[in-house]
């Protein structure tokens, strides 16, 4: 303990200095520093806490946007769901791969309902792909395709002059190994995914859906 007045060292219980007499003032540190510890802890927690809520504020706008995208796929991830739903004969998850608008044309234009056209592509795919199996797909190559590539394909002639609005397109080249009755086969094929509105999709699942509902 330090003299408060002159500042030189006194035992803690003397009430008058020893060197100027001055009378110290008793204080209690339960009361003072206490306090001022106390009130430096709350300062602290809030700002701590404050640190934590903008954290996981960031956490939750990141995994919106990684389910963002892993709801709409990229065209890689088109090009796996289509040959999945091929090897497994998967007619809901084939459709997946086509824009709904194109969908609700054909069973407007058929006078389908989904169901209808589900089953419609359910027999196509078991008539004609159930026979591959173990399909392996390798992207080889792949590019951007101009609008004048692929304008062509998507002229699908929705309500009244209402088109297939395609900005993006993507050519695939691929290397597919699969097992038939025929033994193990490796073809090379070219595979083009297209973006409409806010989701990628299958060119080879749009015709496979024509062919299934028209013929």
């Amino acid at each position: 303990m330090f003299c408060q007045n002159c500042g030189k060292k006194i035992e803690g219980g003397d009430l008058f200095c020893p060197f100027c007499g001055a009378k110290q003032q008793q204080v209690n540190p339960s009361e003072n520093g206490g306090a001022s510890f106390t009130a430096g802890s709350q300062k602290l927690t809030r700002k701590g806490l404050g640190i934590a809520v903008i954290c996981v504020l960031i956490v939750i706008v990141l995994v919106l946007v990684l389910i963002g995208s892993l709801c709409t796929g990229g065209p890689k991830q088109v090009v796996k769901e289509y040959y999945q739903a091929i090897e497994k004969c998967d007619a809901k998850k084939l459709l997946d791969t086509v824009p709904k608008d194109y969908l609700k044309e054909v069973m407007d234009e058929k006078d389908l309902t989904k169901r209808e056209l589900l089953k419609e592509v359910q027999a196509y795919l078991d008539k004609y792909y159930s026979g591959y199996d173990d399909i392996k797909v390798s992207i080889t190559d792949q590019e951007k395709l101009d609008r004048d590539d692929f304008s062509d394909y998507f002229d699908f002639d929705l309500e009244e002059d209402a088109d297939l609005e395609i900005k993006k397109a993507v050519q695939f080249d691929l290397k597919v190994r699969y097992q038939s009755d025929e033994g193990k086969q490796t073809e090379k094929e070219e595979f083009i995914v297209f973006r409409y509105e806010n989701g990628w999709y299958s060119m080879d699942a749009v015709f496979l859906v024509a062919m299934s509902a028209y013929l």
